[in-house]
């Protein structure tokens, strides 16, 4: 399958698609990367240096795979940092260019812009591109919990007001919503688990909670479960393999202090977990 890829790049790490190109073709997927930044690290190391690309950019490169008739045999695209407005714009006219070529290209947009416990971090007025723009154009959206109860202006601390909040975002426009680092009141501080809401009931993945930061553990998993949705064709498989190899990942990173993905390190367990969670559907 081929993908096009719209997000960040970095020189040092694995985050944007730093982390989901090479996680990607390892299940075997041709990707297209496009940058909508280029910073020689993650912000949270306390600097960085690079640059916010231009839409324009973004534009000229989609317009030459355009014209040299590539598009046609793109499968999807995925999103994730923008960077700024302006690029949220350009990804989604590149998701118009594509589906213009291919009717039956999916796109996973992963609407990343803030954590629990950071709050938000990205330019002013993504936010709001995410949810007045992006959503409704997603055929699937993968976002946190703390970005989920942003869209929806709902606060979760229960199953049912996940279960609600992916609701309201589905009535939007896209028939997948994939809430990570979901935490509720009935699991604890020690549990972290991942929700899948479709047309046809909902599922639960439940890991426990590791400690540190963990940089670009979302970019990870959102570029695992398209890369397993297509090949699968099995959103509940899908969830389970993606779970599974973002925790192995996770947790050697975690084991190394971490930070930084142990992306390389971990590949073979991320693309082959020697354990595969437990998927429970819960609607």
């Amino acid at each position: 399958m081929n993908i096009l890829s719209i997000q960040s790049q970095v020189a040092y790490g694995h985050v944007g698609n730093a982390a989901a190109v090479f996680a990607l073709q390892r299940l075997g997927h041709e990707v297209w990367p496009i940058p909508t930044v280029e910073f020689s690290n993650h912000p949270a190391h306390g600097g960085f240096r690079g640059r916010v690309n231009d839409a324009d950019m973004i534009n000229g490169l989609v317009d030459g795979l355009l014209e040299q008739g590539f598009l046609p045999e793109c499968n999807a695209v995925l999103s994730g940092y923008m960077g700024s407005p302006a690029n949220g714009a350009a990804s989604l006219a590149a998701v118009e260019t594509v589906r213009g070529e291919n009717p039956d290209a999916l796109y996973v947009c992963d609407p990343v812009f803030g954590h629990a416990g950071r709050g938000i971090f990205v330019a002013e007025g993504l936010p709001e591109f995410f949810r007045d723009n992006a959503v409704p154009k997603a055929d699937i959206l993968t976002p946190n919990q703390f970005e989920l109860e942003w869209l929806t202006d709902c606060e979760i601390s229960s199953l049912q007001d996940a279960l609600q909040a992916c609701q309201k975002l589905r009535n939007q426009g896209p028939h997948t919503i994939v809430c990570t680092s979901l935490c509720r009141n009935e699991t604890g501080p020690d549990s972290v688990e991942t929700l899948l809401v479709n047309n046809d009931g909902a599922w639960l993945a439940q890991n426990k909670r590791l400690s540190g930061e963990l940089f670009g553990a979302g970019d990870l998993f959102s570029a695992l479960y398209l890369g397993h949705f297509l090949v699968e064709n099995d959103p509940v498989q899908a969830l389970s393999k993606a779970v599974s190899g973002t925790w192995a990942v996770l947790q050697l990173t975690a084991d190394r202090g971490g930070g930084e993905l142990a992306l390389i390190a971990a590949q073979d367990l991320m693309v082959d977990p020697a354990d595969i969670l437990t998927v429970a559907q819960v609607q």
